[in-house]
């Protein structure tokens, strides 16, 4: 099969280097993946009114919203994944990757996990090469992830003191097979490439530099900084103003610079987490949608907050992401862009953070740099929160989780900085509860299923629901 093949050469790559006595202590996960998805037009009177507002970023969503009908996706997807962790000598590795069905099902040929990397350790330092995590990330929502995948070292100066040097990162989303397996649900045309006998989704992933830094320090009290620096040049639809001086440098002065500072503190039944971000930098562009000719300046800041309650299995945690928004003036011209983030989406639930994948902010993602106003696919400014009830009774586990999403008004001038009045925020908002059951057995069996439900104000015109069924074994 062609995602094998495509696949074959980097696993076989990090088996090279390791000790052949340890292959054998291998670890491998089976999975097999069901869904379901209906969405619905309903035919009424109210129209839908959001200036500046698109239902998709692609001409699809016209032809969307102008037919009633029912949408309906039924498919099922399957992986096989690799996972090891040793240390032999002063060689240590951590192994975890999927090959999946592939394209044919609406998924990548492969996922990294959030560590897949090959190294040398010593007291002192640690050199590794693949994808790791970012230790230093925001924790607020516990599913947010970003990485590394490249050349890295780490310094361990205390048991409780981590520095973290991404010297080289080849940059592309930081994708997780837990944050994209329900995103090609809603893909449209120009990601489709169409035969007379199957269809098959083209996955668009860009790959570009960038260098990360970061520090976490303390245990049961915790601090963590980071920054990350990426030369943007044409990486993304938003970056592409100036072609002459990229075919020319590899960049046009387009470039971000951003960070992190964190704190947190976890107790035996209580933990809290709060994190303030903010991005730099220079978007140069022709569009007369800047204030100042020539180019549009990043200077944007987003706070992050969450808490978590334990007793015993049952859990409960809040999260909360707030950014600030574009400066625009009396022309609805950018006078500043406001803050852009890495990483994947912060929440969990599948129609805000895979099947719509609505992003609290602009972002750079695999595509690259991205800000637009749009219910699929977007990357607007906005708060977003999560609430996530769990009880965990052997082999027995329930997860109840709800989000919601408002982002601020994009019609009216506006100074740019972070607001909590309710008349800054658009009158439309998009939510979504779900619930999950599962069986975990301590052979390494699991099966479960869940069931999710849309919410959006009438003037939408649109339901929808969607439900799946997983079975996953790991020898």
């Amino acid at each position: 099969m062609n995602f094998l093949r495509s696949i074959t050469p980097i696993v076989f790559g990090f088996l090279f280097f390791l000790p052949m006595s340890s292959v054998d202590s291998l670890g491998w996960e089976v999975g097999i993946l069901g869904y379901e998805l209906f969405l619905k037009e309903n035919q009424n009177q109210k129209q839908l009114v959001v200036p500046g507002w698109d239902f998709h970023t692609q001409n699809w969503g016209k032809v969307f919203q102008s037919e009633a009908y029912l949408h309906r996706v039924s498919s099922e997807s399957l992986f096989v994944g690799l996972k090891d962790k040793n240390k032999k000598n002063q060689i240590h590795w951590d192994l975890d990757i999927k090959l999946t069905s592939g394209p044919e099902t609406g998924l990548r040929n492969y996922y990294l996990g959030k560590n897949h990397f090959l190294g040398y350790e010593t007291k002192v330092f640690f050199l590794g090469v693949g994808r790791r995590e970012h230790l230093f990330s925001p924790k607020s929502f516990s599913s947010f992830f970003d990485g590394g995948e490249g050349l890295f070292l780490e310094l361990k100066p205390e048991k409780s003191f981590l520095v973290q040097f991404f010297l080289w990162d080849h940059y592309s989303g930081s994708l997780l097979f837990s944050k994209d397996q329900f995103r090609h649900l809603l893909y449209v045309s120009d990601e489709y490439e169409t035969n007379s006998k199957t269809q098959v989704t083209s996955f668009s992933r860009n790959h570009h530099r960038r260098q990360s830094f970061g520090l976490v320090y303390g245990d049961f009290l915790t601090l963590r900084i980071g920054f990350h620096y990426l030369e943007l040049g044409s990486f993304g639809p938003n970056t592409k103003d100036h072609p002459p001086e990229t075919k020319k440098s590899f960049a046009d002065g387009d470039s971000l610079f951003s960070g992190n500072f964190g704190f947190g503190a976890h107790f035996e039944h209580f933990s809290f987490e709060f994190d303030f971000l903010w991005s730099k930098g220079n978007d140069r562009t022709r569009s007369k949608l800047a204030a100042h000719s020539g180019s549009i300046p990043v200077a944007g800041e987003a706070i992050q907050l969450g808490t978590e309650l334990r007793f015993g299995g049952f859990k409960f945690r809040s999260s909360h992401f707030l950014s600030d928004r574009a400066e625009t003036n009396e022309k609805h011209q950018i006078v500043k862009e406001g803050y852009i983030s890495f990483g994947t989406h912060p929440s969990q639930t599948p129609y805000l953070s895979q099947i719509f994948r609505v992003f609290p902010s602009a972002a750079v993602t695999e595509k690259g740099y991205e800000k637009n106003f749009a219910i699929i696919e977007g990357r607007s400014f906005g708060y977003l929160t999560e609430l996530v009830i769990s009880f965990e009774f052997p082999p027995l586990v329930v997860k109840c989780i709800g989000n919601y999403f408002v982002p601020y008004i994009q019609n009216v001038p506006s100074d740019g900085r972070i607001s909590v009045n309710r008349r800054e925020f658009e009158r439309f908002f998009l939510a979504e509860g779900m619930m999950e059951v599962s069986l975990k057995e301590e052979a390494g069996l699991e099966l479960g299923v869940g069931i999710s439900q849309l919410f959006l104000p009438e003037t939408f015109n649109l339901t929808s629901n969607f439900g799946y069924v997983y079975g996953r074994l790991q020898i």
